[in-house]
């Protein structure tokens, strides 16, 4: 199982080294967002906030990241990558991705809303220095208790927008299938393969989860490489479930 990840982090790795400059310029925006978050909410004294935008990038960085599965279609195809691709990539979107994007565009408001209604809770939504937490108690168990609730929520719906999208998107893009048909081929591969892919779960969401809160610029390569690697599992998932005549064109 380990072995299985690892191959398919390898064929992430080796596909993005393929158009690197490419896949970075098209994360460098994400990362651009990422930095003018941080640096405003960490000047503004609102540390904690940032957190929660990092959790919630979890649940729309699958509709994000479609444009990486257009590249490696035609990366697989042997054709030439140019920038051009990026901006062609959009236009060919079917009606099932734009409506699972904002499903997950929908998802995150709630996210963002609870996580905010929380934190204004146990911090009434004041601006609160690092010297803060560290000199009170009280609000060090504050912080606990928040990053506690905040993490339960949105393991939740990262787990649910997971089984959703995670080969949803590929899929959908690669036969232009609708909707339903999409997300239930997602849905049938984790629910038929449950040990693998929670841990492909657990290592896309604490791997992406931990570059935005710590490494930021670490996005500019981790969000392609993860992205590619996620193409390598739809195409073996489906390969699979095509065998098993769990798939009909």
């Amino acid at each position: 199982m380990f072995s299985v990840v690892w191959e398919w982090l390898t064929r992430g790795w080796q596909d993005f080294r393929r158009a690197a400059l490419l896949n970075i310029a098209y994360a460098a925006v994400f990362l651009a967002i990422g930095l003018v978050a941080v640096l405003g909410l960490h000047g503004a004294g609102f540390s904690l906030v940032y957190f929660i935008m990092a959790g919630g990038f979890l649940i729309v960085v699958p509709g994000l990241v479609t444009v990486y599965y257009h590249l490696a279609e035609r990366l697989h195809t042997g054709q030439q990558l140019g920038f051009s691709d990026i901006r062609s990539a959009f236009s060919q979107f079917p009606v099932s991705i734009l409506i699972i994007g904002l499903v997950s565009a929908v998802i995150y408001l709630i996210w963002v809303t609870d996580a905010l209604i929380i934190y204004s809770v146990y911090f009434d939504f004041v601006p609160l220095s690092i010297d803060q937490f560290k000199a009170d108690p009280a609000l060090q168990a504050d912080a606990t208790a928040f990053l506690l609730f905040a993490c339960i929520l949105g393991f939740v719906l990262s787990f649910i927008i997971y089984c959703v999208t995670v080969l949803s998107i590929p899929y959908a893009l690669q036969k232009q299938a609708s909707l339903v048909d999409a997300v239930s081929f997602s849905v049938r591969v984790v629910s038929n393969n449950p040990r693998i892919m929670f841990l492909w779960a657990i290592l896309l969401g604490s791997l992406t989860f931990l570059t935005v809160l710590f490494a930021l610029p670490l996005l500019l390569v981790l969000l392609p490489v993860l992205a590619y690697a996620n193409y390598a599992a739809y195409t073996d998932m489906l390969g699979l479930m095509e065998a098993k005549g769990a798939v009909v064109d």
